[in-house]
């Protein structure tokens, strides 16, 4: 009998899916900050929630990656750079 179970690394991928409502570039600038850490993921989906300045899925994800950085800034957590930084940058 073939094991059905799933990793949290693929749960928190199918949070992240239904969350951002099935938008794949949103969803690839969070998986871009979250690296499948289940903090920054835990993170992110509490910071999503209070954005509400922004309406578009993929402004409102961003909007959510910037504020947790903040968070994890402000908590002492180091993180590194995300594709989203690296096109700022630019």
């Amino acid at each position: 009998m073939a094991d059905t179970s799933i990793t949290e690394a693929q749960q928190n991928q199918l949070e992240l899916l239904q969350t951002l409502n099935y938008d794949t570039a949103a969803v690839t600038e969070a998986l871009a900050f979250t690296q499948n850490d289940t903090f920054k993921h835990k993170l992110f989906i509490q910071q999503y929630g209070r954005v509400y300045a922004e309406s578009d899925v993929v402004a409102r994800t961003i909007k959510a990656v910037q504020e947790s950085k903040e968070s994890l800034s402000a908590l002492g957590v180091t993180t590194t750079a995300t594709s989203t930084d690296t096109a700022a940058a630019s």
